[in-house]
């Protein structure tokens, strides 16, 4: 009777809404899949607060908390202890000290998304000292005499304007990737699971006994990676329900593509078409933390290449788990019962949840995206000493990074590139940096042939030995994953020849060699990717993880992975930058990037993200087909 009554007569749905307000209720709870009659219900009450408990749009986990989490912040009476049971929550005492200089609330830049321009501690200082009348500090900050006039000073006062403003400017696009703890909802895997690995990787074993213990039908496949021994049984890898590969654990050989990275590609092509989720596993490949080695760094690659698999191939690609580089069972054989379970427990929450995880010390850790603003910085900084060496030194990046060095006093500048002198612009180039007071060497040197970068190395003068080196050579070429061929991968190797080879033959050549600075110059296509650029994302995430690695055993590296560029470079129209507007990513006038690296080398930044990015417009477009973890702590890609 009461469906033939809703078929027929007319649903007073605002009327039964009017009434409940009348009645006092100003709080309503949506229990259903989604936030219909919520939106409904806010045009007839626009003074109510509707929460919808489940949003199609999110994990369901992440729906109900946020719903959860409304109801209690106006009043509602929520149980915690019902809500938390299971998760490990424990009361905590908070400081009840009123002047205990220890803060425990988050920052969130408001003023950066308000667009209210910020005043950089520095300026603030410097206002303050002219409001003091403190003729002799002023003097020493804008670096002129007590004695100058008026017209001696005003350009020491614009100069020093421009950079404060430049600094803030940067300051507001600096990000960090740290990594946070995470609760998985325990469900269990259903279904058939294919486990494939190389020939005789006895860690498969233990991967198919964890996903079996947690519900799922396993079969292990071993193969020969560089054979690609699998493509014969493409049927087999049809018909199941998700697919974890250990082909990133293979031994490297000398190839530029590791054998690893390219088993991957093949992988995925012999998948086809299939709707099957691809979960890529490394051991070692990131770091977690300060105390995190990532011994395994060469398979970061992987990491920047399953990000661009996420946004090529959203329904296709599980995701990115690093497991300890050291194992961790008693035996020492393999990993202890709890990784494999948080294993398969990350496999169970699927693509909607985490896709970027490390497993360590028995929790999972997803990796988040967050803003690293810098506040007050030395205004003495780093400066270059010696010679400094500009690999890629010719092109447009590389020859504004020269121009600053020689500003900042370098003695002597070696710019190498393929071409070398014979590159465009190369004799304007030196003779502007010669008249900045530096000694100008422009070498012909293919980074990635070690021997040649060897032959350049030492050709450094002894009177002024090599102190800092910047990498800053790479090519670009655009293929969408779908489209490479996995027994051809002669692009695929270039791109990754000029950044990841280049890099390598640096740090493993100057490993005796006391350095001031070891500057990797990686993109943002390598943090979260970026489609069509599968083989530069995977370039760029080794050059994260090689900075990583070095800072680990105590050597200097700083690896800024920049957004794109204005001035030249990879963006080299104006059409080009227009359409990375559309997408939300500004490009980055050139004094100001140079002002991001400054401030990154006067800190001592390890790993740092620099880019301008106009995040709901770019997070709208990122996420438009799967959701991203990655970016949920960023204030203004977490409204949307």
């Amino acid at each position: 009777e009461y469906w033939v009554r809703h078929v027929r007569e007319s649903v007073r749905f605002a009327d039964a809404v009017g009434t409940l307000v009348d009645e006092g209720v100003s709080t309503f709870v949506e229990v259903g899949p989604g936030g219909t009659l919520s939106a409904l219900g806010q045009e007839t009450a626009p003074d109510a607060v509707f929460v919808p408990v489940l949003r199609g749009d999110r994990p369901e986990a992440v729906a109900a908390t946020t719903a959860v989490g409304r109801l209690h912040v106006r009043g509602a009476e929520v149980n915690w202890e019902a809500f938390l049971a299971g998760r490990g929550a424990r009361r905590v005492d908070l400081p009840t000290y009123a002047f205990q200089r220890e803060r425990f609330w988050l920052d969130t830049p408001v003023a950066a998304r308000s667009g209210v321009e910020r005043t950089s501690p520095g300026e603030a200082r410097f206002w303050e000292v002219v409001e003091e009348g403190d003729i002799a500090d002023l003097a020493r900050t804008l670096g002129v005499s007590a004695d100058d006039p008026l017209s001696a000073v005003l350009p020491s006062l614009s100069a020093w304007r421009r950079k404060q403003r430049d600094r803030s400017t940067a300051d507001g696009w600096r990000y960090r990737v740290d990594w946070r703890p995470v609760a998985l909802d325990g469900r269990r895997l259903a279904g058939a699971w294919l486990v494939v690995a190389a020939a005789g990787e006895e860690r498969a074993e233990w991967v198919g006994d964890a996903l079996t213990r947690n519900g799922a039908d396993v079969r292990v496949l071993h193969v020969d990676p560089r054979a690609g021994g699998w493509t014969d049984r493409s049927a087999d890898l049809s018909v199941v329900d998700g697919v974890v590969s250990l082909l990133g654990l293979a031994d490297a050989d000398a190839s530029t593509v590791p054998t690893g990275v390219a088993a991957t590609l093949a992988l995925q092509r012999a998948l086809g078409e299939a709707d099957v989720p691809l979960w890529s596993v490394t051991s070692g490949a990131v770091s977690v933390d300060g105390g995190d080695t990532a011994v395994g760094f060469e398979q970061s690659m992987l990491w920047g290449l399953g990000r661009v698999a996420a946004l090529e191939q959203p329904s296709r690609w599980g995701g990115l788990i690093d497991l300890p580089e050291t194992p961790e069972a008693p035996d020492g054989t393999a990993w202890d019962r709890e990784t494999g379970d948080l294993l398969a427990s990350v496999l169970a929450a699927g693509t909607g949840g985490e896709d970027q995880v490390a497993l360590r010390g028995g929790r999972v850790l997803g990796r988040r995206l967050v803003p690293a603003p810098v506040g007050e910085v030395s205004e003495a900084g780093w400066s270059p000493h010696g010679t400094v060496l500009v690999t890629g030194g010719t092109g447009a990046l590389g020859a504004h990074v020269a121009r600053w060095l020689a500003g900042k006093g370098a003695d002597h500048l070696l710019l190498t590139s393929r071409r070398g002198p014979a590159a465009e612009g190369a004799d304007e180039l030196s003779a502007e940096l010669t008249a900045l007071g530096a000694r100008v060497t422009i070498a012909a040197c293919d980074v990635a042939d070690r021997d040649t970068l060897a032959g350049v190395l030492a050709s450094v003068p002894a009177e002024f030995p090599l102190t800092a080196v910047v990498h800053a050579a790479g090519i670009e070429r655009s293929a969408v994953l779908a489209d490479l061929d996995p027994d051809d991968l002669t692009e695929f190797a270039d791109v990754l020849a000029a950044k990841a080879d280049g890099a390598r033959n640096l740090h493993e050549l100057l490993a005796d060699t006391p350095l001031d600075a070891f500057v990797l110059f990686s993109s943002i296509a390598g943090v979260w990717g970026s489609s069509g650029q599968g083989a530069y994302a995977a370039a760029n995430a080794y050059l994260d993880g090689l900075a990583e690695h070095r800072r680990a055993a105590g050597l200097p590296a700083t690896a800024v992975a920049w957004g794109p560029w204005g001035g030249g470079g990879m963006v080299a129209t104006d059409a080009q930058a227009a359409r990375l507007r559309r997408w939300g990513l500004g490009t980055m006038a050139p004094d100001v990037a140079v002002a991001a690296l400054a401030t990154a080398l006067d800190r001592g930044d390890g790993n740092i993200v620099v880019a301008d990015v106009d995040w709901p417009r770019f997070a709208g477009t990122f996420t438009a087909q799967r959701p991203s973890a990655l970016l949920s702590e960023l204030p203004d890609a977490r409204d949307l």
